[in-house]
């Protein structure tokens, strides 16, 4: 069976932001990476062993490749193709039913030489049965006919049933009613791609590309907006009806104008759909309380009203970049018109998010949007109107931590920060610049796992310094940040001196007029953090370990900015509050809208908060937390929250042995109960480290009463897991190398 534990690709899965697609494409599986282009491929021949050949189904990966296509005297398409799996191997015992066809043509478009939609020949006459819907409409699908031959050497011949040039005729009367045009024109680029079906390891998605009127596979037009692994970095893989359809130049060949969902009376158009997809929630239709829904399979409702986006939903690049908007992204894979949305506007594509200003579209024409939507115009171009004014100010202040003094137990510690304008040079003055009024500083402790006890709150968090009200200026553009409470001594209740290593960060957000409409906004600036030692026998800070990294939370979220704007893309920052001993006790007796788990308190330790934020798809119970001062509850259900990854791909997060068995010397138990005193982590009831983060995913009774025969716990206390009384066996099994070790009963890739 497929490596995935569960089927995580939701039905939020569909893809990232693409407009129409095609080009170059993959031709392999699993993960499916962008293979070579469409087209005559000089690919090695299959090489078939003596005495057996490769078997299809116990194959893990599949190399597919179209080698060429003509058409016979009835302009049917014959399609030659080879099979092996990753080392080679000829696969011999391929069948029809393992197989989809779908063939298409690529329009032209009066927008410009490097715009086309596809438009398949395959159709069928789908009538609506369900929703809204009252006529007939035309939808592309695949064929799987009787005209295949297997060579016995891993390679193969289908010809199609449908000939280029006799469509059927209820086809075409309902082309004609549409307005759509399935005519045959042989100098117009067409495109044959396949679907590998039957294998339950992997699949594979060729494509071939090439002009009939002269058999031209190269130099040729051709569409490519979006990459596969573009949509990968949230989609992991892509994979949709059924898990098979993983490749855009594949999805396109069917997702066109020229195919509608007769039941919602939505169209199906890739650059259309994709976009109300992830727009989700955020539709204007949605939000005025309608609905977005596409039916599919057998009639099954796919709803996306409730999809959030992780992301700004103006990150166009993040999708569809070329050379001129992809320029410097290093993590995106740029293709030849992954441009065309900054340059070419039109009322499917743009019309797909601004609902609201379709009438406006369609007044003026496709044809004449770049009169005003373009640099120069009135209206600017269509990239400048995507900008996300607040996070460009950000690139405006960089934060620098030079030195952390007078860090052992009963001193003041005394931060020495700079913040400058990377475009200029110059550093602000931190004293009287009216836009660094919302800075700070915050101090935690210790990096082995911080629990922040006696840092004076009623709570776990770090102790937080205002940055202009607590600053001395040292003469170079630097500040020093005293902070007025000190590194507890033990002096003071609860008793508890620190020890070890601390963190100092520089936090929060200036505020500035970004659009010059007189109000101001919170403008988030990436956090930095620095480790100080408190009393480390050879004087040398260490840091906490690192499990993750925010560039692998950035693949999928872009830039994650939480808290008001005032913590941003640092996990060095998040950890410090977001600890073992922290819990949303003190605001969820005042919750405005109160949780329905039952609890007093949960958890916000990081290690367990995380995985239950993304894991709502395999929970049993839904993650609940109360957030700012009781004014919102945090419920993270699968009504709200949609994984578009593999939740069994732990490395989608974790670096490499950041998620495995054993856990770090030095993690503690995580905090279900604070006790009479929250300030005292002493009475806390504590849930034993492994047992903490392993449920907060497998949350069952089942996977916890395992847990518990193997020494977890989920009512005990540090004191206990500090003097041996409880044992976690969890490793005997777990850990690397045993017989079900994290990653072997994880997917990992």
């Amino acid at each position: 069976m497929l490596r995935t534990t569960r089927n995580w690709l939701t039905a939020a899965s569909i893809g990232l932001l693409v407009a129409c697609g095609g080009g170059g494409g993959g031709d392999r599986a699993e993960g499916v990476e962008p293979g070579d282009g469409g087209g005559s491929i000089v690919v090695p021949p299959p090489v078939v062993p003596d005495p057996t050949p490769a078997p299809y189904v116990e194959a893990e990966e599949l190399l597919a490749t179209i080698t060429s296509i003509t058409l016979d005297g009835e302009n049917r398409a014959i399609v030659e193709f080879q099979l092996t799996n990753g080392s080679g191997t000829a696969i011999v015992d391929l069948e029809i039913d393992n197989l989809r066809f779908v063939i298409s043509k690529l329009q032209v478009s009066p927008l410009g030489n490097l715009t086309g939609t596809w438009q398949s020949y395959v159709n069928v006459v789908a009538s609506p049965e369900v929703g809204t819907g009252t006529e007939p409409r035309l939808q592309a699908t695949y064929e799987r006919g009787e005209n295949f031959v297997n060579n016995q050497d891993g390679t193969y011949q289908y010809t199609f049933d449908q000939s280029l040039t006799d469509i059927p005729a209820d086809v075409l009367a309902q082309a004609e009613t549409e307005g759509l045009d399935l005519s045959y024109d042989a100098n117009l680029t067409h495109r044959v791609a396949m679907q590998f079906d039957g294998n339950p390891n992997t699949t594979a998605n060729p494509f071939y590309d090439w002009v009939p009127a002269n058999g031209a596979t190269s130099a040729i037009f051709t569409m490519d907006i979006a990459a596969t692994a573009n949509c990968n970095n949230c989609h992991d893989p892509l994979g949709i009806h059924g898990g098979n359809r993983r490749e855009i130049q594949y999805c396109v060949t069917c997702h066109n104008a020229g195919s509608t969902d007769p039941d919602s009376t939505n169209t199906v158009d890739m650059k259309v759909m994709i976009h109300k997809i992830h727009m989700g929630k955020n539709l204007p239709s949605v939000q005025e309380g309608g609905q977005y829904v596409i039916y599919g399979f057998r009639n099954s409702p796919h709803d996306y009203s409730e999809l959030g986006y992780p992301q700004d939903i103006r990150n166009c690049v993040n999708c569809h970049a070329g050379p001129i908007t992809g320029e410097g992204r290093d993590d995106l894979v740029l293709t030849a018109q992954g441009d065309n949305w900054s340059e070419y506007g039109s009322t499917a594509a743009c019309g797909s998010c601004h609902e609201n200003a379709t009438g406006h579209m369609e007044a003026n024409g496709d044809e004449n949007c770049a009169s005003c939507h373009s640099s120069g115009g009135a209206a600017g171009s269509i990239a400048q109107s995507h900008v996300n004014l607040v996070t460009e100010a950000g690139q405006m202040f960089a934060s620098k931590i030079e030195g952390v003094s007078n860090t052992m137990p009963g001193e003041f510690p005394a931060v020495n920060v700079r913040i400058s304008n990377p475009e200029t040079g110059e550093d602000y003055d931190l004293l009287s610049d009216p836009v660094m009024a919302g800075m700070r500083v915050t101090l935690g402790w210790d990096t082995r796992d911080y629990t922040n006890t006696g840092a004076g709150g009623d709570n776990a968090s770090t102790v937080s310094v205002g940055i202009p009200d607590n600053a001395s200026a040292n003469g170079d553009g630097s500040f020093t940040v005293t902070s007025p409470t000190a590194i507890p001594d033990g002096s003071e209740a609860p008793g508890i001196a620190a020890s070890g290593s601390g963190a100092a960060t520089v936090e929060g957000h200036p505020d500035m007029d970004v659009d010059g409409d007189g109000e101001t906004e919170s403008i988030p600036v990436t956090n930095v953090s620095m480790a100080f030692s408190i009393n480390e026998a050879d004087g040398a800070a260490v840091d906490r370990r690192t499990s993750v990294t925010i560039e692998q939370c950035n693949a999928c979220h872009s830039s994650l900015v939480l808290h008001g704007g005032n913590r941003t893309d640092d996990i060095g920052t998040c950890v410090t509050c977001h600890n073992p001993r922290n819990t949303d006790a003190r605001v969820r007796e005042v919750a405005m809208d109160p949780p329905t788990d039952g609890k007093d308190e949960e958890s916000i330790d990081f290690k367990t908060m995380v995985h239950g934020i993304h894991a709502p798809s395999m929970r049993e119970n839904a993650l609940e937390i109360v957030g700012f001062r009781g004014f919102s509850t945090h419920r993270y259900d699968e009504e709200h929250v949609h994984y578009p990854g593999d939740l069994s791909n732990c490395t989608s997060c974790h670096v490499d042995g950041g998620f495995t068995l054993p856990l770090a010397d030095g993690v503690l138990g995580t905090s279900i109960d604070t006790g009479e005193n929250r300030a005292d982590p002493t009475d806390d009831t504590v849930v034993s480290p492994a047992s903490a983060v392993c449920s907060s995913c497998h949350d069952d009774a089942v996977a916890q009463s395992h847990m518990t025969s193997n020494g977890g716990n989920f009512a005990t206390t540090q004191a206990a897991l500090d003097a041996g009384e409880v044992v976690e066996e969890c490793s005997v099994c777990h850990k690397e190398g045993a017989t079900a070790a994290v990653s072997d009963v994880h997917n990992p890739h």
